[in-house]
């Protein structure tokens, strides 16, 4: 039996549990299979059971992933709701506050992310990209440094912009990516408990 037939066993066997749908919707989103589906099992998680804060981080990551920035702020501010101290959570909202171009609410998700997570390196790096758009040059090279240093491959185009307000070149050096994954809940990380 495929894992996705395995996830679909354990829906049909279990229909009022709500962490068996948001099994069967991240996995579907994780592997980029089935938007439709995956949202359908995700929300159905989130009918179960409406303060589940995973299942509103991953509808979230969804909504991020379909361009629905929006609708992934909104969702990520349910997540929040329902569980302050998820950092998927501040993060996926940060992301959604990027696209809409929203430095001001972008730089508050990002500073929650890491006084949540210090380590997070995607956090540094967003952190710095919505205060570089504030104009806060000197803290946003701290953070991209930051992130590098915590493994995190600094955008050319961030780096561009930064020498471009700083005058230095080379600042942070790093090569490519990082970009704007969404974060989702993994598989082992949601409740296995069929009460969910």
């Amino acid at each position: 039996m495929s894992k996705i037939e395995e996830l679909k066993s354990a829906v049909v066997e279990s229909p009022n549990s709500a962490a068996a749908h948001l099994r069967l919707g991240t996995f579907l989103l994780l592997k980029k299979q089935d938007a439709k589906e995956a949202e359908r099992a995700i929300r159905k998680a989130i009918e179960l059971k409406p303060d589940y804060a995973k299942a509103w981080v991953n509808l979230g990551g969804l909504m991020l992933a379909k361009w629905d920035f929006q609708g992934c702020v909104e969702a990520n501010q349910k997540a929040v709701s329902f569980d302050p101290k998820l950092v998927e959570a501040h993060y996926n909202q940060g992301l959604g506050h990027l696209y809409l171009k929203q430095a001001e609410e972008m730089v508050a998700c990002f500073n929650k992310v890491i006084e949540l997570d210090p380590n997070s390196a995607g956090g540094h790096y967003h952190l710095a990209v919505g205060l570089l758009h504030l104009g806060k040059v000197q803290e946003a090279e701290s953070e991209s440094i930051i992130a590098k240093s915590l493994g995190f491959a600094v955008r050319p185009e961030f780096i561009r912009e930064l020498e471009k307000q700083t005058g230095k070149k080379g600042t942070p050096e790093s090569p490519t990516n990082g970009g704007g994954e969404p974060a989702i809940i993994e598989l082992g990380s949601i409740d296995k408990d069929s009460k969910h």
